[in-house]
């Protein structure tokens, strides 16, 4: 395992504070290298040394919020629980939920949008692979099934998010369950296409 150096991790932690502080208060294109390492209090030069750019160091973002949610969603073996109902809503809104304002703000901003699609895109690219290994499924089928569940789960906790559906967080579950598992039931049977 890889040591990371101390000093690294507090410019990083530096960085990505003083960035969640930005977004806050300043569009993502207004947002320059010297803005925020001014506000992390770090040289730029420092920042230079470990980020191409403003668009370089935001995908560390994406690749975490992807990261993470690819694990929970897949910390279980997806042939016992993909077709629960509320499964993935669930891993998703539980991640959300638990101090991750951050988070559920980059994921539900407008300016920001562009990088929630990054994270779509990363979590369905891994999603799309446990699926295919655990179901006897072609890639295509499990590419849009990845797709399909990752896109709608998030695209729908944005409107639940920004309160543009009124609606109990079970009420919101049940009808997201509703919809992904009678989608995805056209195209997996967990209790027979199991790769074996």
């Amino acid at each position: 395992m890889k040591k990371v150096d101390r000093r690294v991790q507090k410019t990083n932690q530096a960085l990505q504070l003083a960035f969640q502080k930005m977004t806050r208060t300043t569009s993502y294109r207004d947002i320059t290298v010297k803005s925020l390492t001014q506000m992390a209090q770090i040289n730029r030069k420092t920042f230079y040394l470990h980020y191409d750019s403003i668009d370089d160091f935001s995908n560390t973002f994406v690749n975490d919020i992807a990261d993470k949610l690819l694990k929970l969603i897949t910390e279980e073996p997806l042939a016992d629980k993909l077709l629960e109902p509320g499964y993935i809503f669930n891993k998703i809104f539980d991640f959300f939920q638990e101090s991750r304002e951050f988070y559920a703000f980059m994921m539900t901003s407008v300016d920001y949008s562009f990088l929630a699609r990054k994270v779509e895109v990363k979590l369905a690219q891994g999603f799309s692979a446990a699926l295919y290994e655990t179901f006897d499924i072609s890639k295509v089928d499990a590419y849009i099934c990845a797709n399909f569940l990752v896109r709608n789960t998030l695209m729908l906790f944005r409107l639940y998010n920004g309160g543009q559906v009124k609606l109990s967080k079970a009420e919101f579950r049940d009808k997201l369950a509703r919809l992904n598992s009678s989608g995805l039931s056209s195209f997996i049977d967990a209790t027979r296409n199991v790769r074996k």
